[in-house]
């Protein structure tokens, strides 16, 4: 069994590539690059494209998008002051050709890229259950230009809603060593583990309870209170 795993997917002008260094690290990488005009493709050792980082679930959330159980998936990273938008998913109700973004790069798949990518990524997900989720390893040197894996991260899913028949999933992967700001919001609504809030300009939201670090009253609800909360929720709500 192979310990890393690259496969691309080129196409005239833009091209995909999924990556995972190795079956015992809990993550993948993607990457889009584009075609330069002297016909040189961008070099993702060199910093060019984009390359993004991919946790065990959110390969599970592309996979339940390729095998069509659900409709779409966003995802959000924001480390320190870089932020990614990522998107996979289907151009039409025809669900015949995919659309993949990283930030300002997009690449469409269709059949049988679309199996492929498919197969490729339940095996490496597989792999990554097996051989990830136990035990010790030791981390390899990522090449110039990919995302800083020694970072640690949490992850924060949110926006389930149902078109279709098929879900629609949001995440947002930031960085566990984050800074805070303070807001001030009223309580509209508590949940075991966010807040939906209400900011004085009238813009209401919600926050996972973990991003908060100052006493609230849930009890005080539509009173003005203080909060101190990570700075990358208001990054991802772009307020």
């Amino acid at each position: 069994m192979a310990d890393f795993h690259i496969k691309t997917f080129y196409g005239q002008k833009k091209s995909l590539r999924v990556s995972s260094p190795s079956k015992q690290v809990p993550y993948i990488f993607l990457s889009c690059i584009n075609r330069k005009n002297d016909g040189s493709w961008e070099k993702i050792s060199e910093g060019e494209g984009k390359t993004v980082r991919l946790s065990i679930e959110e390969i599970i959330c592309i996979i339940e998008v390729l095998y069509r159980r659900n409709a779409n998936w966003r995802g959000y990273h924001i480390f320190q002051d870089r932020k990614t938008e990522i998107y996979v998913g289907w151009e039409d109700e025809s669900r015949q050709v995919l659309r993949v973004k990283i930030g300002e790069y997009i690449k469409k798949l269709r059949f049988p890229n679309l199996n492929m990518m498919a197969l490729l990524l339940d095996h490496i997900l597989n792999e990554k259950i097996e051989f990830a989720t136990s035990g010790t390893f030791e981390t390899k040197t990522m090449q110039k230009g990919e995302v800083d894996e020694e970072a640690e991260f949490g992850l924060f899913a949110e926006h389930i809603t149902a078109r279709d028949g098929l879900h629609i999933v949001e995440t947002t992967e930031y960085s566990a060593s984050r800074s805070t700001v303070e807001i001030k919001a009223e309580i509209k609504v508590e949940s075991p583990k966010a807040l939906l809030i209400t900011l004085q300009s009238g813009e209401e939201f919600w926050i996972p309870k973990s991003t908060v670090h100052s006493e609230y009253e849930v009890n005080q609800k539509n009173k003005l209170q203080k909060f101190i909360v990570d700075k990358w929720i208001i990054e991802r709500h772009k307020i």
